[in-house]
């Protein structure tokens, strides 16, 4: 938290308290101080709430463009981090030996049901590849729907980063198993191993992953005070920090380890900010020259962002905006209540 401020003379009532003037804290300094502090904050926010240890080993290591470098000091109390996370239990890690490159060994998990999305989805497919980390998390509607989106996550993987697939990996669900999907692995020569029932750590690299973006999303989603409806998007943007973050022994992003360039921080603004968005469709009279739209991350195809603008009842994406990141939505508490509930992911794909 921002430092109480120290003055030269403070008087209170009759009473009097002098600071000594050649002190080394003077109003410059804490003004420098209180500065870095809102700074802190800022990027802890922008970062979708990431911790000050790993905002500063981003820092260190150089793993990211568009973000000034300097020691980040601890933020104190961050009350959407106090809601939303909740203790990392222990996993065991992927074994070194198997995993060389890219590709070697893909882990993939459904998670939900979730409340129904403004898009209607209900599940997310999430999909990690263990050597980068990269991740992609796949709203879908239906549980159906996961082998067909898993097998053209495979193909658009081979084809796009040039690797081969060795080793898939899943749970024991049903939503896997399937003669057709079997039937593509084999043609790509691609083993198929399965998690048995109650072995978590079997599967535990997805399963942290999971964790950790659904701390980041549920988190961001409070702090933003966002309808919970909007939860595919919070899950999309806590995916794409975590692209564009380190993890643990790393000294490179996922992005980067596998696209082979650092990731650029300098369009990313805090989730869920209010946002005044150009309308080029203004008339020259007393139309309003901008439409009210609050953040959901940057869009894929371009360079913009995309907006969710409740007078409209839409998403928006648009590139010639103005935001405010401090000012947030504003709606009942009780419009967040079942953010609880939410325990799992979005699509993002680097």
């Amino acid at each position: 938290m921002v430092p109480p401020r120290i003055f030269e003379s403070i008087r209170f009532h009759r009473y009097t308290i002098q600071c000594d003037a050649t002190s080394s804290v003077n109003h410059q300094d804490t003004a420098k101080e209180d500065k870095a502090n809102d700074s802190n904050m800022l990027w802890h926010r922008r970062m979708g709430h990431l911790s000050t240890r790993n905002l500063n080993r981003m820092m260190k290591f150089n793993a990211a463009s568009g973000i000034k470098t300097y020691n980040l000091k601890p933020i104190g109390i961050c009350h959407p981090c106090s809601i939303a996370k909740s203790k990392h239990l222990p996993i065991h890690n992927e074994s070194h030996n198997m995993v060389k490159k890219p590709g070697d060994v893909i882990v993939a998990d459904l998670m939900g049901p979730l409340p129904l999305s403004m898009n209607n989805m209900k599940y997310i497919l999430m999909i990690q590849d263990v050597f980068s980390r990269v991740v992609v998390s796949i709203p879908i509607l239906d549980k159906s729907e996961a082998k067909s989106k898993l097998q053209h996550w495979i193909t658009q993987f081979i084809n796009v980063t040039d690797n081969t697939v060795k080793v898939i990996r899943t749970d024991n669900g049903s939503e896997f198993k399937n003669n057709t999907f079997g039937e593509f692995l084999k043609t790509k020569g691609i083993v198929h191993e399965f998690a048995m029932p109650y072995k978590h750590h079997q599967n535990g690299r997805i399963e942290r992953t999971n964790r950790t973006i659904s701390e980041m999303a549920r988190t961001m989603l409070i702090a933003s005070n966002l309808p919970t409806f909007l939860w595919p998007w919070a899950f999309r943007h806590a995916t794409w920090i975590y692209n564009r973050s380190l993890h643990c022994d790393k000294e490179k992003t996922p992005f980067e380890i596998l696209g082979k360039r650092k990731p650029s921080l300098e369009l990313l603004r805090v989730f869920g900010a209010k946002s005044f968005i150009h309308n080029h469709n203004a008339r020259k009279d007393l139309t309003s020259r901008a439409i009210t739209g609050y953040h959901l991350g940057l869009a894929e195809d371009s360079k913009g962002w995309l907006f969710w603008v409740p007078g409209k009842k839409m998403i928006m994406k648009a590139a010639s905006v103005k935001f405010d990141e401090d000012v947030f939505y504003l709606q009942t508490s009780d419009a967040i209540s079942n953010l609880q509930s939410i325990q799992a992911k979005t699509f993002s794909i680097i």
